[in-house]
């Protein structure tokens, strides 16, 4: 239970990074004079340098352990979050969103790994989703709270703030966690190397992969970067106003995740789930393309739905993992980590630049974010029509936990 409550206050605060841009984005631009392309790098810089530190990240996991991963890398964000909130220029603020991205690179996987260590595989999904739903906090924490806090201190204050909670979380990590060093602690780098790019060797995770590299991404696109601009610029609506709607979503991701586990716990039938629950985001997405000025609460109620429905990840995770060997964990969920997070970096930067580009063009601010609703839609509906053709289960009917590294080998090579 200690243990879980660590690793809830961690993911909190990876989830509040995640998200914080959206909601002090017009403040930042202003500040930093930033146009619609460098704001869509900024954010995504994050989950590019987190997507990247994956490949190191799930090495020291497998290595080291998630205590020393996560209680180790943390302090980059820390350093990090302290650059940004005195960064004068782009290119400072650039470099701050890479070293945090960089020191939230293990909490998720490194969650997972301990979840896995300490539960069943037919209880993986749900606790993994107990867990995010509970760290779900921190996304909240970085709606109307950060909103109301930047208007009363500025955003440089309240990011100060956060770089001491940061640190504090830090240390509890490495106080707090067990030590957990795996059996592939002695395997050799160059070993350790060929298992990770060996994950992507098994041809049957393929038809999941366009769904890491879509589903959060999309999600986050509106969450993590667009949605406080959209607000802003189609209806006007202040810091606090934007947070209390960004925080009405927020609360529908946390909920939804825990439901969508807990529904996956009951039915036992993990594909159909994120099927049904990627179809039910893809529709307010659809709305919006087709209405983008219908009013801000029109706008929040779309937003809550694909909060709800949209935040899959743990389930696609579950589905993945079933294809993986238990020594190969740590690196296999580091490495589909990186695809979600590589994911959400190329979304944010191609709306960032589709933006730029209807901006240029003079189009309307109704019309901008209609082309990119449009474009986020087409995304998420490609990758669901790819996922359709994805085998249900693992390679054996067998639990994960049993398959070793002969069953890794088969499945690689088909």
């Amino acid at each position: 239970m200690r243990e879980l409550t660590v690793l809830c206050a961690a993911y909190s605060i990876s989830l509040f990074y995640r998200g914080m841009i959206s909601v002090i984005a017009p403040e930042i631009s202003a500040d930093l004079a930033l146009n619609g392309a460098q704001l869509g790098l900024l954010a995504s810089s994050f989950f590019l340098s987190f997507g990247v530190a994956q490949i190191p990240s799930g090495i020291v996991l497998d290595r080291f352990g998630g205590r020393l991963a996560i209680a180790s890398f943390m302090w980059f964000a820390v350093l990090g979050i302290g650059l940004f909130s005195v960064a004068t220029h782009y290119y400072q603020a650039l470099a701050a969103m890479m070293l945090i991205g960089i020191g939230c690179a293990p909490v998720f996987t490194g969650t997972m790994l301990f979840i896995g260590r300490l539960f069943s595989p037919e209880r993986f999904a749900y606790i993994t989703a107990l867990v995010i739903a509970i760290g779900s906090l921190g996304d909240l924490l970085g709606t109307t709270p950060l909103g109301m806090l930047a208007e009363w201190l500025g955003w440089r204050s309240s990011l100060r703030l956060v770089m001491l909670v940061t640190a504090l979380v830090a240390c509890l990590s490495f106080f707090g966690l067990s030590s957990d060093r795996p059996a592939t602690a002695n395997e050799k780098l160059g070993v350790m190397l060929r298992g990770m790019l060996r994950i992507c060797s098994i041809r049957h995770l393929w038809p999941i992969l366009p769904m890491f590299l879509a589903s959060y991404g999309v999600l986050m696109a509106i969450r993590g970067l667009w949605s406080g601009p959209y607000l802003a610029d189609v209806f006007a609506a202040n810091t606090t106003e934007r947070g209390f709607i960004l925080m009405a979503m927020s609360v529908a991701m946390a909920s939804g995740t825990f439901l969508l586990g807990l529904l996956d716990r009951k039915l036992q039938q993990t594909k159909t789930v994120v099927l049904y629950s990627s179809v039910l985001a893809l529709l307010p997405l659809i709305l919006l393309a087709y209405y983008p000025d219908k009013g801000s609460i029109f706008a929040m109620w779309c937003f809550i739905t694909i909060g709800l429905f949209g935040f899959n990840y743990p389930l696609l995770m579950s589905h993945s993992r079933s294809f993986l060997a238990p020594a190969y964990y740590g690196r296999g969920m580091a490495m589909l980590t990186a695809i979600s997070m590589g994911g959400v970096g190329v979304v944010q930067g191609a709306s960032g630049w589709l933006l730029k580009w209807a901006d240029s063009a003079q189009l309307s601010a109704t019309e901008q974010y209609q082309m990119l609703f449009i474009l986020l839609a087409g995304i998420l509906s490609g990758a669901i029509a790819v996922y359709c053709f994805s085998r249900k289960h693992g390679y054996s009917d067998q639990p994960a936990a049993v398959m070793d590294h002969k069953n890794l080998q088969s499945v690689a090579h088909g």
